[in-house]
């Protein structure tokens, strides 16, 4: 049985048809077609809403706070993680499954998955000379050339088309069972589409309205500050919109072709779709992620196993790091001790989810990459943890300058989210919800308390 693993990044679930939208219908027909025939999964997040440790968890079964991976600069050359784990297309070549990956990979430089690795098409620039980027206009409210909103691709051939190019040819050469990820930059910024995609949602009723934010942490609030959505025009905002969701209509052509590929060989492949996080349009006045509102803490996760029944919607709380073990389980190898989470079709329940994004060192940033964003003190950029359990979500700073905080800085925030879905209201001092979150709030705590940091 082959295994192949279509990933996105930067990808909400609210972008994809199957998953519904409150605004628009999505055109994914091709993404929700694997739905029609598999699992969707309604409710999976993500252990960390970047993309280095998002993927370094989905990769090891491990949390940010085992793998001492919690932001971005763990892809600087100079970082050393405090061991190496063992991922799971390690364990699927140990076992006779030839491994790939195809596209963006983003990880510590530690980490070396897969037997072939070609990053051809998910590079930053979109196989664009520094010239031919620069010459794109683009909507950019930070003034960063990478976190363009909106832009169109010159008059040349669509550079990330690479991805599936090269995974379709090395497809069509395997003789042996094997695991392939087909892993798409897209739909993250810079959001340049090619031409044609940008005229897909223009007539949709997107609004450009600031949200209301006082109903925030703290810490939100300040990252809302440095992202400046709310100095964009109402235009501006929607064009942000429009081009998002255009672009993941492009992603969904490409999931075409795969799947015109694989037609003849459906009995004997099983299809994962899935992203490392999601994306902020407009939600708590961000276009990033980095934060846990459902919009970029909710992911995709859709997994088509010809020998299960299909159109099955699965309601419970997961996450990535569910992914490892469910691989596992679906190639029928005994999981190794290393890799936590559940099999999601072993019959477990994976109960909570636990999040966590920033070093909270004093030299921490918002945005390291750029360098971008200090705490309103001036201080590093905090640590900030999260637990889902049931319909609700907890998050609070656990660490900023090096040192855990305390209770006086957490700034919690918990939230109900069958009576707030849109996650932007503080209910932490609601006395009708005291006890469950003081619980959860405690419990969160323990699972910080066990990073590797605090224990060597």
């Amino acid at each position: 049985m082959n295994i192949v693993h279509i990933f996105c990044d930067e990808l909400r679930q609210d972008a994809l048809g199957c998953y519904g939208s409150s605004v628009v219908p999505m055109r994914t027909p091709n993404i929700d077609s694997i739905a029609e025939s598999g699992t969707l999964f309604e409710n999976c997040f993500c252990n960390s809403p970047v993309c280095v440790p998002s993927r370094a968890s989905m990769l090891t079964g491990l949390y940010p706070e085992d793998t001492g991976v919690y932001h971005n600069e763990a892809a600087d050359p100079a970082f050393q993680m405090p061991f190496v784990p063992d991922t799971f297309p390690q364990v699927l070549s140990r076992n006779g499954c030839r491994t790939a990956n195809f596209g963006k990979t983003h990880l510590p430089r530690q980490l070396r998955p897969f037997e072939l690795d070609d990053q051809t098409g998910g590079d930053m620039r979109l196989g664009l000379s520094p010239e031919e980027f620069d010459g794109i206009e683009k909507l950019s409210p930070l003034g960063r050339k990478s976190m363009c909103l909106a832009g169109l691709y010159p008059e040349l051939p669509y550079g990330p088309e690479k991805v599936t190019d090269n995974a379709i040819d090395w497809m069509s050469r395997q003789s042996e069972p094997f695991y392939v990820r087909i892993s798409y930059l897209q739909p993250h910024t810079p959001v340049i589409l090619k031409r044609g995609y940008e005229t897909i949602y223009e007539s949709c009723p997107f609004s450009g309205e600031l949200e209301d934010i006082s109903g925030l942490s703290r810490f939100e609030q300040v990252f809302a500050g440095i992202l400046r959505w709310d100095e964009l025009t109402d235009e501006q905002r929607i064009k942000a919109k429009v081009y998002y969701y255009g672009l993941v209509s492009w992603v969904d052509d490409q999931v075409g072709r795969i799947l015109d590929f694989l037609r003849e060989d459906m009995d004997n492949t099983i299809i994962i779709f899935n992203s490392d996080h999601g994306a902020l349009r407009g939600e708590s006045r961000g276009a990033s992620k980095q934060i846990f509102n459902r919009a970029c803490q909710a992911i995709p996760l859709i997994i088509r196993d010809p020998r299960r029944p299909g159109g099955v919607r699965d309601k419970r709380l997961c996450s990535n790091i569910d992914l490892a073990r469910t691989i596992f389980g679906l190639a029928g190898i005994d999981p190794p001790e290393q890799f936590k989470g559940t099999d999601l079709f072993g019959g477990g329940d994976p109960g909570c989810v636990y999040s966590t994004i920033g070093f909270g060192e004093p030299d921490s940033f918002a945005m390291p990459n750029a360098r971008l964003g200090k705490f309103e003190d001036g201080g590093g950029w905090p640590r900030r943890a999260c637990i889902r359990e049931g319909q609700y979500r907890l998050d609070m700073t656990v660490r900023q300058d090096g040192e855990l905080v305390g209770a006086d800085r957490e700034d919690v925030f918990f939230v109900d989210t069958s009576h707030c879905p849109e996650e932007n209201k503080n209910m932490y001092s609601d006395p009708e919800y005291r006890d469950t979150a003081a619980k959860m709030r405690e419990k969160l705590l323990t699972h910080c308390r066990r990073a590797v940091e605090n224990n060597t």
